[in-house]
């Protein structure tokens, strides 16, 4: 019966993994079902594009997505390796954003194209539990 008690805890320990990754793809697919421009970190949307009230910025070149409010006072930045192209691509990225107390980066961010539409992309990194969907504009 000792032996049962100590299997049990070490069994957990080897299935925690395998539970994370269904939670992760839920979280995945629960983002890219959503149709906006945003950042999301966790199940939480950080910032979410109004056409009313913000604007959107791309340069090629630079291989930067710029999402901020009218008054810039709230944004996000995702500064990528490569211009998104195809589904399952994995680039990297910095992203920086606004809270409501502070501007937050997180550096040599893992993200794969989880979906497409024209020139929107979905990208989510499932080590950060980030996802933003960028435009690319001409």
């Amino acid at each position: 019966m000792k032996t049962a008690r100590h299997i049990l805890p070490l069994l957990l320990l080897a299935l925690l993994p395998l539970l994370a990754g269904c939670n992760d793809e839920r979280m995945c697919s629960a983002f890219c079902e959503r149709e906006d421009i945003r950042l999301q970190v966790g199940s939480s949307t950080v910032f979410a594009y109004e056409p009313n009230t913000c604007q959107l910025s791309f340069s090629r070149d630079r291989r930067v997505f710029r999402a901020c409010n009218d008054a810039m006072s709230d944004f996000f930045v995702v500064e990528l390796s490569d211009i998104p192209a195809q589904l399952g691509q994995r680039l990297t990225a910095n992203v920086t954003w606004t809270t409501e107390r502070e501007v937050l980066t997180r550096k040599n961010l893992t993200l794969e194209v989880a979906r497409l539409e024209g020139e929107e992309f979905w990208l989510w990194s499932t080590a950060g539990r980030i996802g933003v969907t960028v435009r690319i504009l001409e």
